[in-house]
């Protein structure tokens, strides 16, 4: 759970008076769905507990709590008391501490941006974790959209907030990797008229129409920022907004639609690709096919690109860049 920064609360009997079932030492965990994993109790003080770490993970807060089948007439600061209700008269102390209430923040890219977002979130109560294809081992070796979710699998089951700062290198990818994912924001570091192309190539790539639509792009609230630390903190001040007022706002995660750049490929043994080395239609680069991470089926015919912005313009208009070709 702490990998994948899931909010629970860690609970630990401090203090019992027999006949207590537990002992000085024992732990359980509560999740955020309210289960319990371990042993602090009988039946009666279970319930009691799940209640108020539920209470703990709403607030953020830690809490000290008293079971007991006599309330003292004097309860110290800090202590919540609770009347022990089942028959053994027992009494149970124990010490709630929630982990992980700080929300996590997703971070797809590695430029000046995304590390300014990474640098600056636990400033802002919010747990960052970065990916990007620059992070792993050899991101020749596999396709973009498979290296982004490997590294998101961990996240898939935990509501986050995320931003895609690439800077134009795998937008559609990072926003595609996405998702799958329990979203409360999702923004996009671009300009209005890059994010014309991108959300061309996400609906062609079969992305759901709300799944564009909940897209923030460009990402950040409008305050004549410049340079990377100011768009950073004007990103998270739209993500603090979202998350201070528009509580119902949320992307529930849904499986991706449309064929994947994995099943493009290995689907087109009988399509045309008249040699390994082509020429990227948009920018005339040549690249190497079976290297590329950037492609496009359209008709039979494979297309190598040198990144996915050229991809996205092509997606957009194919007509207009195989004219002259």
């Amino acid at each position: 759970m702490d990998e994948r920064v899931e909010p629970y609360v860690m609970v630990t009997v401090v203090r019992r008076v027999r006949p207590s079932s537990a002992a000085v030492g024992d732990k359980a965990i509560v999740t955020a769905d309210g289960k319990m994993i371990g042993f602090v109790g009988g039946h009666c003080t279970r319930e009691l507990v799940i209640n108020q770490a539920q209470e703990c993970l709403r607030t953020g807060e830690k809490r000290l709590l008293l079971v007991t089948p006599q309330p003292p007439a004097h309860v110290e600061e800090g202590v919540t008391v609770l009347p022990m209700t089942c028959a053994s008269e027992g009494t149970v102390e124990l010490f709630l501490e929630p982990k992980h209430v700080d929300p996590l923040l997703i971070i797809v890219g590695d430029s000046p941006i995304a590390h300014a977002l990474e640098e600056m979130a636990p400033r802002f109560a919010f747990v960052p974790r970065r990916i990007a294809l620059e992070k792993a081992e050899d991101s020749s070796s596999g396709e973009p959209l498979e290296i982004l979710r490997s590294q998101l699998a961990a996240f898939n089951n935990t509501t986050a907030y995320g931003v895609v700062a690439t800077m134009g290198l795998y937008d559609s990818e990072g926003l595609l990797a996405l998702v799958h994912c329990k979203l409360r924001y999702l923004g996009l570091v671009t300009s209005p008229k890059r994010w014309a192309t991108v959300s061309s190539g996400l609906e062609a790539a079969g992305a759901p129409k709300e799944f564009i639509d909940f897209i923030t792009a460009p990402a950040g609230l409008d305050i004549g920022a410049v340079g990377a630390q100011e768009i950073a903190l004007s990103i998270l001040a739209q993500i603090v907004e979202r998350r201070r007022r528009d509580l119902n706002v949320q992307w529930e995660g849904q499986p991706e639609k449309g064929i994947s750049e994995t099943e493009a490929l290995s689907a087109s043994d009988d399509r045309t690709t008249v040699s390994q080395i082509v020429v990227d239609p948009v920018c005339g680069m040549t690249v190497d096919l079976k290297k590329t991470q950037f492609r496009l089926e359209l008709d039979g015919t494979i297309y190598g690109f040198c990144c996915s912005g050229c991809r996205d313009r092509f997606a957009k208009d194919p007509k207009a860049f195989l004219s002259h070709t």
